[in-house]
């Protein structure tokens, strides 16, 4: 903030224009405060931001499923069938006819064994370890001068 004075023109005007009569005028000047304003920018500190990325392995547990067959052969004792028997499913178990002709009259089907196909199913844990990414801001203010 700067402060000037300045002496009043006006009044310098006045002083030189008027002679009263003869008198000697006495000139007293008039001061004036005029107020000039500035302002800037001060600095009171400053901060830093940063970012940092943390990596954290965290294990997925993921179940397999895995199957696999027993395959067994069944002795079958004297079926006989106008047709050859169909392919059936009882249970987990798939059941294959395995036939052979017999000679007569007719020819009919008769069942000399079934193969037998078992469907087992096991689960194993399975454990994989995968990286995970989280960022973290930190701020740091820094003091500056005043």
């Amino acid at each position: 903030m700067e402060r000037e004075i300045k002496s009043s023109e006006k009044n310098q005007a006045a002083s030189v224009e008027g002679n009263f009569s003869g008198e000697k005028t006495k000139v007293i000047p008039v001061i004036e405060e005029v107020l000039q304003v500035d302002k800037k920018v001060v600095e009171t500190g400053r901060i830093h931001i940063r970012k940092e990325v943390a990596k954290d392995e965290q294990p997925v547990e993921i179940p397999l499923m895995n199957e696999t067959y027993d395959v067994k052969k069944v002795q079958v004792s004297n079926l006989i069938f106008d047709e050859p028997p169909k392919m059936r499913t009882e249970g987990d178990t798939m059941i294959i006819p395995v036939v052979k002709e017999v000679a007569e009259i007719k020819i009919r089907y008769q069942v000399t064994e079934e193969i037998h196909v078992v469907k087992n199913k096991t689960v194993t844990p399975y454990s994989e370890k995968v990286t995970l990414k989280k960022e973290k801001v930190i701020i740091e203010r820094e003091e500056g001068k005043k």
